[in-house]
């Protein structure tokens, strides 16, 4: 079975003959009409490369006349017939050759194919050998893999995005927490009385960290795992958030983004986050393009009333345009004019998937100075007026002042705990702040306060288990928490929150959003302590202290 293929026909062609190679005339008719019905190509070779059989699925396959197959004498001339095909016309003959050299096992290869399309042909080449385990011929059958490679590649890209979707999650909860107290300490700062300079730099600061939650946010908006789902959809709105997402690549790249946004713009009803994937994926198409031309250039981002009513986006850049002999294709799933590893050719025809299932319409136009054009229209779908955030809403306090209360937090950031007790402490409350979520409960049972705030996301016991053990228990503080997250849009965070139906503060969160959250808490307990509680610091700088020491 090893014995080398070359040396078959080096005896062959002394004896003027190959033993057991079938001349095309000698096949089989029935042979060759169940060869002619497979609906892979097949290609049938003698020892010496000469052609004895090329089906109809072959030559359908290679898009070449069949023909002109047919009466292609050796592997060679078939090849050449191929050349313009193929990414690499040597590739075609590459099996039968290394089969000459001894490589006699089967083997599987892939081909690419470039014209008429794009597309992967998967080659299973074999010898094929007589009684004796001698070769005597080579058989080589083809398959359009197109579809599965493109399906292999979209699961690869889709099992990456759930990938990042949880790398995000988890990094926005923990940069939440250090923005949560850059941005509470320096709401306490510019309230003790600064003066002018150090307000501005405070400030500062907190713009800043202002600036980063957005981004955050911004990220886990795009990478969260979410069902399709049709809501109150702000098109303006999701422009800016995509917008926010690409700025800095687009700064450093000298894209220079002219934005005009519709102040008329109608809301409608559909999924935000699919547009948001509109407006990105045509975003870093007119970026892509514009790198490739020159590396820099202009992309002007427009939202306005069509004329048919609809709301519209446009998204417009100057630089080379479609070519017009690509220009019907741009939206066929995996076409893509860039290198390998540039793109998937999935990005317009995600958008054009996106717009259908919406009722909408895309097109485009090559502009005459110079660039593409792309507009999206969709139609106005009546939808209820917002509702505004979710909030415990309560009738005022009766009192001249807040309710001040017995709070317990548990939280296992130590700067968070800390600010929220200090916030809190400022306010005239008693606060306890315990970092194990185990240590809370075993203070719920032994004391008994007025409100607990809880993290959701904790080690060892999570908010979701601290809050079914109160429930288990009987606790009344099942009606008096408040959960404080960095991480709502994690399925299971939402699904908890809502499933419950509990207030939630998300980080990072504004002091006064604090202070309003606990007091409408006590005041809807209606819990009236005692006026006169001990030092409110003290309690908390020393249940922070303690647990920082245990950790």
């Amino acid at each position: 079975m090893r014995r080398h293929i070359s040396r078959e026909r080096e005896g062959a062609s002394r004896r003027g003959t190959v033993t057991g190679a079938p001349d095309l005339a000698r096949i089989d008719p029935q042979l060759r009409a169940v060869l002619d019905a497979v609906p892979g190509g097949v290609l049938y070779l003698d020892l010496r490369g000469r052609v004895r059989f090329v089906n109809r699925s072959f030559a359908q396959l290679f898009a070449v006349d069949f023909s002109r197959a047919r009466a292609s004498v050796t592997i060679e001339g078939l090849e050449s017939l191929l050349a313009s095909s193929l990414r690499d016309a040597r590739a075609f003959s590459y099996r039968w050759r290394a089969g000459c050299e001894g490589e006699l096992e089967p083997a599987v290869d892939e081909l690419e194919l470039l014209r008429p399309g794009r597309c992967v042909i998967e080659r299973t080449s074999r010898p094929v050998v007589d009684h004796q385990a001698r070769p005597m011929a080579w058989l080589e059958t083809y398959q359009d893999i197109t579809g599965r490679r493109h399906f292999q590649s979209k699961l690869l890209q889709t099992e990456k995005m759930a990938a990042l979707g949880q790398l995000v999650s988890g990094i926005a909860h923990e940069l939440n927490n250090p923005l949560t107290s850059i941005m509470g300490y320096a709401q306490l700062v510019l309230g003790r009385g600064l003066g002018p300079s150090q307000t501005n730099e405070t400030m500062q600061i907190y713009r800043e960290a202002e600036r980063a939650r957005r981004i955050v946010k911004n990220l886990l908006l795009f990478a969260r795992e979410n069902q399709p789902e049709r809501s109150r959809a702000d098109l303006n709105e999701i422009v800016e958030r995509a917008l926010a997402l690409r700025s800095y690549e687009l700064k450093i790249e000298n894209i220079l983004v002219e934005l005009a946004l519709a102040s008329d713009l109608p809301a409608t009803l559909a999924d935000p986050y699919q547009l948001q994937q509109i407006v990105l994926n045509l975003l870093v198409n007119a970026e892509q393009a514009l790198l490739e031309s020159r590396g820099s250039g202009e992309v002007r981002i427009r939202t306005f009333r069509a004329s048919s009513g609809r709301v519209a986006l446009e998204i417009a850049d100057d630089g080379p345009g479609i070519p017009a002999e690509i220009a019907s294709r741009i939206f066929d799933p995996f076409f893509s004019t860039k290198p390998p590893g540039v793109g998937t050719g999935l990005g317009l025809s995600i958008v054009y998937g996106i717009v259908h299932q919406h009722g909408g319409e895309i097109f485009f136009e090559n502009l005459p100075g110079g660039g593409a054009r792309f507009v999206v229209e969709l139609p106005v779908v009546a939808v209820s007026p917002e509702s505004p955030a979710r909030e415990i809403v309560l009738p005022p306090v009766p009192s001249s002042r807040a309710i001040q209360g017995r709070i317990l937090v548990v939280e296992d950031e130590p700067t968070v705990a800390r600010l929220i007790a200090e916030v809190l402490g400022e306010e005239g409350h008693h606060v306890e702040a315990v970092l194990d979520s185990q240590e809370g409960l075993a203070r719920v049972s032994r004391s008994d306060y007025d409100a607990v705030i809880c993290d959701v996301r904790m080690p060892r016991l999570d908010g979701r288990a601290f809050y079914e053990s109160l429930v288990r228990t009987g606790s009344s503080l099942r009606e008096r928490i408040l959960f404080i997250t960095g991480d709502t849009l994690a399925p299971r965070t939402h699904e908890f929150l809502e499933a419950h139906n509990v207030p939630h503060l998300e980080k990072p969160f504004l002091v006064e959003e604090l202070k309003i959250a606990v007091n409408r808490l006590l005041d809807r307990a209606a819990f009236h302590r005692p006026d006169v509680y001990p030092d409110p610091s003290i309690g908390a700088s020393q249940d922070c202290e303690e647990a920082s020491h245990k950790q």
